[in-house]
């Protein structure tokens, strides 16, 4: 199977492991500058899912159940035994984030440090907006624009570049759409959701609704953002998962600086 993650994540098993998932029609460069910023205490592995950047040829995933199956795999071959780890989710990169989390758990028995995620309704709430994946091709690119914005003009007045990711992008809104929204076992580790208050694709209480996927804490950061903001709001995303992560496990920093 082609490599879930952007590069070879490094066998530094003494670093925290944090698994970033990008929002739908993305790759990895949804992230860029995570890794540089994070390091050395923590090790910043960012999910390449097929369909995009680097595995543009690749068929894009379609279910939950899949992406969900083969991310799990993944993650659990590049953890050192007893490598801390925790996970971040953008959007849909949130539930995917969430539902590998339980994969994890129900293969190994291991527990995340913590769950991030951001622009993000609760997994057993229902979506506010109606379903999109079955629009025309235009009805489509207008739909996304106008729900979650930030397409810029040239993107949008470039009908070959367009043609080319639609199939990725609808791809993934149809595997949200299809998405089943259950109410597992709450994981143990502690949850923390991001949100714009100007983002109308997640009402508030869709995020506070969070706190019932976790037996550990639970906070929630409220941006004056929309829903793109993983660029705008990096250095504040950046300090939170850092200090999050450091403090549950103290020791980490001193075994690094030695």
């Amino acid at each position: 199977m082609t490599s879930m993650f952007q590069g070879t994540p490094s066998r530094h098993d003494s670093a925290i492991r944090l698994f970033c998932v990008p929002h739908a029609g993305t790759g990895a460069t949804a992230y860029r500058g995570w890794a540089q910023a994070l390091r050395p205490e923590i090790e910043a592995t960012v999910v390449e899912l097929p369909g995009r950047e680097s595995r543009f040829r690749e068929a894009p995933y379609r279910r939950m159940e899949a992406v969900v199956d083969d991310l799990a795999a993944a993650a659990i071959d590049c953890l050192g035994e007893d490598q801390h780890f925790a996970f971040f989710g953008n959007s849909l990169g949130s539930l995917i984030a969430f539902e590998t989390l339980h994969e994890i758990r129900r293969r190994t028995g291991r527990e995340a440090l913590h769950l991030f995620v951001s622009a993000a309704g609760a997994p057993h709430r229902q979506p506010p907006l109606p379903p999109i994946g079955h629009l025309g091709d235009g009805e489509l690119v207008r739909a996304v624009d106008e729900r979650y914005g930030g397409i810029p003009a040239p993107v949008l007045a470039d009908e070959v570049f367009l043609a080319a990711i639609l199939p990725t992008l609808r791809a993934d809104i149809c595997l949200l759409e299809a998405y089943q929204r259950q109410e597992p076992e709450p994981l143990s580790c502690p949850v923390t959701a991001f949100a714009g208050l100007r983002d109308a694709t997640v009402p508030l209480d869709h995020v506070e609704a969070w706190s019932a996927q976790t037996r550990g804490g639970f906070e929630r950061f409220f941006l004056e953002e929309g829903h793109l903001y993983l660029q705008s709001a990096r250095d504040f995303l950046i300090q939170r998962v850092r200090d999050n992560l450091l403090i549950a496990v103290p020791m980490q920093r001193e075994e690094i600086s030695r």
